[in-house]
């Protein structure tokens, strides 16, 4: 392995380590996290706004349905640029 792969592996881990690091601080683990307004409008409303008789399922479907997509499609993209970072230089070598 060259230094230059080295170097890269090194990066994508720093990266990683940053991103995780800035999530974590930006979240509100305050007191009163579990209970928000709009948790109690899910509770009161959700089944009778989505139709769905289970909850959970409402809020999933229903509710969060365009977040959850989004969601995956960050991690797909985030999973390919991973995998391109770390598999170029392997393709360059063969190339050369």
């Amino acid at each position: 392995m060259s230094l230059k792969s080295v170097i890269r592996y090194i990066l994508v881990l720093l990266l990683l380590v940053v991103l995780a690091v800035a999530m974590f601080v930006g979240m509100d683990f305050g007191k009163e996290y579990h209970r928000r307004k709009v948790s109690d409008y899910y509770i009161a409303r959700g089944v009778k706004d989505t139709g769905a008789i289970n909850l959970v399922t409402a809020i999933y479907l229903n509710y969060r349905a365009y977040d959850t997509l989004g969601e995956a499609t960050v991690l797909f993209v985030a999973v390919l640029g991973v995998m391109y970072l770390l598999s170029y230089e392997k393709t360059r070598d063969e190339n050369s």
